[in-house]
């Protein structure tokens, strides 16, 4: 047996393990009910209101191309992060029309929409995952 046709094998009886459990099971409700609705919810960019509710006095863990770490947006348009690499800091957050802006520390400004696709949000150059406590 070639190494390739091994890994084959190997891919096809994992498969086949692992159909065992539920399928078709999303757990909603900030985790109080399952359902197998598989009703897709469309992706659409979010306005001002939309983004302040959606961030206001929240902690995210973010991933960004420079980055990963955890950032905490303040009501007041301020937000404090803690980078894995660069440490931590401070900066600036807008929402206006649709547009979102970010400007960590000094840096300018970095701007884009903000768009949520069920499993976390989308803000200029940041892929944000609510933190919940």
């Amino acid at each position: 047996m070639t190494p390739r046709t091994a890994a084959l094998a190997l891919c096809f009886i994992l498969a086949a393990c692992g159909a065992t459990g539920p399928t078709g099971v999303r757990i909603t409700n900030d985790g109080a009910s399952a359902t197998t609705d598989k009703t897709p919810v469309p992706i659409s960019d979010f306005t001002a209101p939309q983004i302040r509710a959606s961030i206001a006095g929240k902690t995210f863990q973010y991933t960004r191309p420079d980055g990963i770490g955890f950032i905490t947006y303040n009501a007041d348009g301020t937000f404090s992060f803690q980078d894995d690499v660069k440490g931590g800091g401070t900066g600036k957050w807008t929402a206006n029309g649709t547009e979102f802006c970010e400007a960590w520390g000094k840096a300018p400004a970095e701007c884009g929409v903000f768009k949520n696709t069920g499993d976390a949000y989308f803000a200029a150059k940041s892929r944000l995952v609510e933190m919940k406590t």
